[in-house]
């Protein structure tokens, strides 16, 4: 029976002659001009004896060696190897190939008899008659070894074993997407021998999971296709494998006229775990705070309450008692002391008020110029403090209640005369513009144009430790009675503002004094002129919501269509793809409004998910949604294509605000010489 063969050589000529010599032996043979082909023959293929050259691009014959040695249906083939290089590197290659013979390449007649010698020894290990041995390497007696050959087999050696030994993961493609190169430490984060990965599809070899796609597309279109652009596999959206957590790089590498890809894998399972760690404690310590916070305003709520109460029934209960005996003047004085206590207890309920989204009833565009140096002069009036108040712009207006803004300045102006034992504050209100969302002294800052009142104090200052407390409902070291020190000051300045979607940052220094800044997005008359129409008003403007929470996309709806836009909505992925691609393709109107979650839904990367809208429509505005400002996405959400960030919970003003500033976040700063930018 004839002896199935193949034979790999790079070199044509080479090739052809061995090949016909084996033929005139008798034998049936295939051949393969490289590695890499070898192995998509072997696959259908199963020869008996394999031929081999060492030294050939992409994959070579030592890798070939190798996988042959390991993958169990060829793992008996008799190997031999046939090299320019075995006089100079006989004994690694007879160590690390695993052949059964080499022969040194050389004249046509001798290399013939060494061929047959190879048949002889593979027919007499099939009878059983032979020793299973390897057998000496085949060296022409007229070849000598070259030092100038060792000298580039070392070399060769020491990049090799670099290579095999760097913590990073490195694997090499073909031009076509094939693996060729697959390093130790990518072996061990895959889980796999060389033997699963080398001549196979790079796309199709690796579990990829949700990034499967991703990576079918840069093959596809940035290796094969020309595109020449990276993949990057991001911490958002990591390869996860064997409980591992692996990031990596996936890029186009010229070589000449040549094209080859490179995928770089970092195992990041330890940082990974460390930062799940870290957040699910900074997690528990958070619900702990805010438990110890609500527990102490409901006491404090109650207490003062009760002080009230008690005020009210006391007086109306003597006011019963004594009834026709008591004279008018003194039950005057009793009634209109519970009145004052009632009046208070409103005042508390109104205050309270402030945190629920609901608690500004009564918006309007307002100028802040004049509430402020109204605000500023009644506060001197009464208090008879010091304050010196700059206005560098007097044009600006918000959105806003007026009595709520006017009692939020009051509460900061008390306390900062307080904090200053006596010494004047200073107030100043301009104009700023913020580039970016960032995170400013523990506040959540999102990009946009804003009114900013800095209020200053020259006071005591507050210790860092105690810095993020002072807006703790009740947190105060001032006395608390039945009509003062109600224990709720900077906490309804929060309240407030947020309501009216803006921020309050607080930043201080012991000994140095404090400055307490309120942040109120500038209101633009011209994107508000919709508002009031009533709801589904067609004016052009269009929004897209993608939450996986129902309750959310609902309220969402709500807000936006009283904005005066077109909402559609989406729980996922798939379906915010397809809404986005009909919103793009169906209309010759604006761009529509995209707002997305940031929470993971079946595994679905919210990053991903942006990019993903982005090839239907690179400039569609996208603006990310967190209900965790230490959300990485939330502090730099420009470096992964989102225009903008909102946290959650977000009210109306904070949606029309970061919505308004989607197209451009400049546009309401104008070109005044008041404005500045942060």
């Amino acid at each position: 029976m004839a002896i199935k063969a193949l034979v790999v050589d790079n070199n044509a000529v080479f090739l052809k002659a061995v090949s016909t010599m084996l033929e005139q032996e008798g034998c049936t043979v295939r051949c393969a001009g490289t590695g890499l082909e070898a192995l998509q023959l072997l696959a259908s293929y199963d020869p008996e004896v394999v031929f081999t050259d060492l030294i050939m691009p992409l994959v070579d014959g030592e890798q070939l060696c190798r996988i042959l040695r390991q993958t169990p249906r060829h793992r008996q083939v008799f190997l031999v190897v046939l090299s320019a290089i075995i006089a100079e590197d006989e004994e690694r290659i007879l160590r690390d190939t695993g052949c059964d013979m080499c022969i040194a390449k050389g004249g046509l007649a001798e290399m013939r008899a060494h061929l047959r010698e190879a048949l002889h020894a593979f027919r007499e290990r099939q009878g059983g008659g032979g020793e299973v041995r390897r057998l000496e390497p085949r060296i022409h007696s007229s070849i000598a070894p070259l030092e100038v050959t060792r000298e580039l087999l070392s070399e060769k050696r020491h990049l090799a074993a670099i290579l095999a030994n760097l913590a990073q993961g490195i694997v090499e493609t073909s031009g076509d997407g094939r693996i060729v190169a697959v390093n130790r430490a990518a072996l061990e984060m895959l889980g796999v021998g060389e033997e699963m990965l080398v001549g196979r599809d790079f796309a199709a070899a690796i579990p990829w999971g949700e990034l499967g796609m991703a990576v079918r597309n840069w093959v596809g279109e940035q290796l094969v296709g020309g595109g020449r652009g990276q993949l990057e596999i991001a911490e958002e959206l990591p390869l996860r494998l064997n409980g591992r957590i692996i990031v990596g790089s996936l890029l186009v590498v010229a070589e000449g006229e040549d094209f080859f890809g490179l995928c770089f894998l970092s195992d990041i399972t330890r940082q990974y775990q460390a930062e799940e760690h870290g957040k699910a404690f900074d997690d528990a310590i958070r619900l702990v705070k805010k438990m110890d916070a609500m527990s102490i305003m409901a006491g404090g709520v109650a207490h003062d309450f009760n002080n009230l109460l008690t005020v009210i029934c006391g007086n109306l209960d003597i006011v019963a008692f004594y009834g026709a005996r008591q004279s008018g003047e003194e039950r005057g004085k009793l009634l209109e002391q519970a009145r004052r206590a009632a009046l208070a207890a409103v005042d508390l309920t109104r205050q309270i008020s402030c945190f629920s989204n609901l608690g500004i009833v009564n918006r309007e565009a307002v100028a802040i110029a004049p509430l402020v140096q109204r605000a500023v002069d009644e506060f001197i009036a009464r208090e008879g403090a010091t304050c010196t108040l700059r206005l560098a712009d007097r044009d600006a207006l918000v959105y806003a209640d007026g009595v709520e803004l006017r009692q939020a300045l009051v509460n900061v102006l008390r306390n900062a005369v307080e904090a200053g034992g006596g010494r004047p504050i200073e107030v100043d209100l301009g104009r700023v513009v913020v580039e970016e969302p960032r995170l400013v002294s523990g506040q959540y800052l999102s990009a946009g144009s804003y009114v900013q009142i800095d209020i200053r104090d020259y006071g005591r200052g507050i210790d860092p430790q105690y810095l993020f407390r002072i807006f703790d409902p009740y947190y105060s070291t001032k006395e608390r009675g039945a009509l003062k020190g109600m224990g709720l000051g900077l906490t309804v300045v929060y309240a407030t503002l947020r309501n009216h979607g803006g921020h309050v940052v607080v930043q201080s220094r012991p000994q140095e004094g404090t400055v307490v800044s309120l942040y109120l997005p500038v209101y633009h008359l011209v994107s508000q002129r919709a508002e009031g129409s009533g709801p589904h008003r067609d004016d052009g403007k269009r929004a897209l919501i993608v939450d996986p929470d129902a309750n959310m996309r609902e309220i969402g709806r709500i807000m936006l269509e009283h904005l005066g836009y077109q909402v559609t909505l989406a729980a996922g992925r798939d379906e915010a793809l397809a809404e986005a691609r009909r919103l793009v393709g169906g209309t010759r109107q604006g761009r529509p409004l995209v707002l997305l979650d940031l929470s993971s839904e079946h595994g679905e990367s919210a990053v991903e998910t942006c990019r993903l809208l982005h090839e239907i429509d690179a400039g569609l505005p996208v603006i990310a949604m967190s209900g965790s400002i230490l959300e990485p996405v939330m502090g730099d959400c420009r470096r992964h294509g989102f225009v903008n960030s909102l946290a959650k919970p977000y009210t109306i003003d904070s949606l029309r605000h970061v919505a308004a500033s989607a197209g451009a976040l400049t546009l309401s700063a104008g070109p005044s010489a008041t404005s500045r930018r942060t």
